[in-house]
């Protein structure tokens, strides 16, 4: 894969997490403001949100198709998300009925993508992988915590505190991105490779290290 390559993924990867995460810090921001009325709002918004996502899925399959043979499920991906959110933006009860543990869900999943961002992070070095790997475990503990509701009937408190979980998670994810995006475009201002073909400029064996502000 050449370098090219490496940059063009992680920012296609980086565009649609930011949708995502903005996404996640507005529905938070809906629960801490709204929790006695925000679960019609935040089912239809998902839906809504739903449907847009799949509507770039869609995008996103033409696009590659062009480019790549077989190279894309997103046309599968995106007309299920367009189906899933246009169900729910009709039928918001369906979703109303189980939102704590779908927000749950939703915790538990950044918490495990944050995980991941740390051990990505740490094959490459990276000085901030520690600081991930804590992120991750809080938020799984976050999580746990979400699972087994100890809010009891305080239904209220218990939308507030995923509200603000969610949007902790959303930041932290975008601060993420932002960083892993820089560190690909210049902090990797070291990079170790060994070239195998001069004409296509092909690559093996990248290695990004954080840039330490001398030059070899």
């Amino acid at each position: 894969m050449s370098k090219k390559d490496i940059k063009s993924k992680v920012l296609k990867i980086t565009r649609e997490f930011v949708l995502i995460n903005v996404g996640v810090i507005i529905l938070g921001i809906l629960l801490v403001l709204f929790p006695d009325k925000s679960k019609d709002i935040i089912c239809r918004s998902i839906g809504i949100a739903l449907s847009v996502w799949g509507v770039f899925k869609i995008f996103e399959y033409f696009y590659v198709k062009s480019k790549e043979m077989f190279g894309s499920f997103a046309l599968v991906q995106g007309s299920a998300l367009i189906g899933f959110g246009v169900y729910i933006i009709i039928f918001p009860d369906f979703l109303a009925a189980m939102i704590t543990f779908v927000l749950a869900i939703i915790l538990f999943i950044g918490a495990v993508l944050k995980l991941q961002y740390a051990l990505e992070l740490a094959r490459f070095g990276s000085k901030i992988r520690w600081a991930q790997a804590g992120a991750a475990c809080i938020m799984i503990a976050a999580s746990v915590i979400a699972f087994f509701n100890p809010f009891g009937k305080a239904q209220n408190i218990f939308l507030i505190y995923l509200g603000i979980c969610l949007i902790v998670n959303g930041i932290w994810d975008l601060i993420t991105m932002i960083y892993i995006s820089r560190f690909v475009k210049n902090g990797g201002k070291k990079v170790k490779t060994k070239k195998i073909d001069s004409k296509n400029d092909q690559y093996i064996e990248v290695e990004f290290e954080e840039n330490s502000g001398d030059e070899e």
